[in-house]
């Protein structure tokens, strides 16, 4: 790790040590990253029971596709979040803050997402930022898709934000079209203050902890994770490179 990696590693450890107390308990990653990990219960056993039509998030259509003649010439299926009338759509926000050197970090989760642990087993994990479902309880039926991040936020992490960036501006992103109509709209939030994590689950799974991260060194990091078996999520990278193309805001 390269000698200004662990000078600014020091003081972000410091840093958070400051916010969460001295006596939390503090990995060093790779890249000079850090890592804090979450009181969560143990990640449980998750089996796949077979197809289901619908549940509370999503249902599962069956499309033919005819020719102009009526006859059926394929059929598809797709997942979809809401109904064909009204879909749910997703929001993902990156939290960013700027220490004392004028380096950026991000935070960013460890995961253990239940059909990631029925397939690869309990030390399955995915790295992403936190996301969530736009208006998924009926207190938030109303949420704008950046009221909705802003929560995410703050339950998932415990952060608040300073300011708040749309980094898809001229419309949401469909990040798996060949798979299901969700749609994601990304925020950037700048942060402050580091505070404690406020929550240690996720809908459907289990948050290990949370990744400090220098934004300059995220390719190497995720480079680094990934031969440990930790992968990112699709929306997380398309986030990052958002946030890396927004008018040079953050270096690469």
């Amino acid at each position: 790790m390269k000698i200004t990696d662990k000078i600014t590693q020091y003081f972000m450890e410091r840093k958070l040590r400051e916010s969460y107390g001295d006596n939390v308990l503090i990995q060093r990653g790779p890249n000079g990253s850090l890592f804090i990990p979450s009181n969560a219960p143990e990640v449980p056993e998750w089996r796949v029971d077979g197809k289901s039509d619908f549940d509370k998030f999503i249902k599962r259509y069956g499309m033919t596709a005819v020719d102009a003649q009526g006859n059926e010439v394929g059929k598809y299926t797709m997942a979809s979040r809401g109904s064909i009338e009204a879909s749910k759509d997703v929001t993902m926000i990156a939290p960013e803050y700027k220490d004392r050197f004028g380096r950026r970090w991000t935070v960013i989760q460890e995961e253990a997402r239940p059909i990631d642990v029925a397939r690869r087993g309990k030390n399955a994990r995915v790295l992403a930022f936190p996301a969530g479902i736009i208006g998924d309880e009926a207190a938030f039926k109303n949420e704008s898709a950046m009221e909705s991040a802003v929560r995410e936020l703050t339950e998932e992490t415990g952060l608040k934000p300073k300011k708040i960036v749309c980094l898809n501006p001229h419309g949401e992103i469909r990040t798996t079209p060949g798979l299901t109509d969700e749609a994601t709209n990304f925020y950037k939030a700048t942060i402050e203050e580091l505070k404690p994590s406020a929550k240690a689950l996720t809908d459907g799974g289990v948050t290990r902890g949370w990744h400090f991260v220098p934004v300059k060194r995220l390719p190497q990091w995720f480079e680094a994770l990934a031969k440990t078996g930790k992968t990112a999520s699709g929306q997380t990278l398309t986030a990052i490179a958002l946030m890396i193309l927004s008018k040079g805001k953050i270096k690469a």
